[in-house]
C-alpha cells in the first residue's frame, strides 16, 4: 500500500483531500523495526508520529517495579496496534513526555513517520489542515479518555 493510500485510510486524516493527504505524505519517511525493537519510550521528548504501514507494534505503560528486581520497571501491555493505526498522535500537539512505551511485535514492520516540526511548518501554511487534523486527534484522545474512565470505574466498583 502507497504511503498516501496509508494515510487517506487514517482516521487521524479523514476530511482531507487526496491533495492534502499527498502534502503531509511528503513530511514523512519509513522506518522498519524488528520484534522487540523499541520504538519509543514512555517518558522520553515525543518529537514524531507512527503510522503503522505493515506488522505491529505493542503499547506499554509502566506499572509500578518489579519486586525481585528493585528499579526494574513493570510493564503492563495495554494494546497491540496493526496496519493503518497511529500512535504517538499527542506528539504533534506539542514535544511533552511521551505516555507509553511502544515496542515492535513483528519482524519488518513498517512505519511511516512524520516529524513534530515539519507537520507544524504545514500547518502555519495550510490552517485547514491543521484545523482538520487536530479535531481528529482531538476525537481520538476524548474517546481514549471515556473508554479508560469507564475502565477504571468498572474496576473499582461501578462506583
Amino acid at each position: 500500500m502507497s504511503v498516501s493510500k496509508l494515510l487517506q485510510h487514517s482516521e487521524l486524516f479523514l476530511g482531507l483531500s487526496p491533495e492534502q493527504v499527498e502534502q503531509i505524505a511528503a513530511l514523512g519517511h519509513e522506518a522498519t523495526y524488528n520484534a522487540g525493537e523499541l520504538i519509543i519510550s514512555e517518558g522520553a521528548p515525543s518529537h514524531e508520529l507512527y503510522i503503522i504501514g505493515s506488522g505491529m507494534v505493542e503499547v506499554e505503560v509502566v506499572k509500578g517495579t518489579v519486586q525481585d528486581v528493585p528499579g526494574a520497571p513493570q510493564l503492563s501491555s495495554l494494546v497491540r496496534l496493526g496496519q493503518g493505526q497511529v500512535f504517538g498522535e499527542m506528539a504533534l500537539i506539542d514535544s511533552g513526555a511521551r505516555s507509553a512505551t511502544v515496542r515492535c511485535a513483528k519482524d519488518n514492520s513498517v512505519l511511516f513517520v512524520i516529524p513534530h516540526k515539519d507537520f507544524w511548518a504545514l500547518c502555519q501554511n495550510d490552517h485547514h489542515i491543521g484545523f482538520i487534523v487536530m479535531r481528529n486527534i482531538a476525537v481520538d484522545l476524548s474517546f481514549k479518555l471515556r473508554h479508560r474512565n469507564l475502565q477504571e470505574r468498572l474496576a473499582g466498583g461501578g462506583s
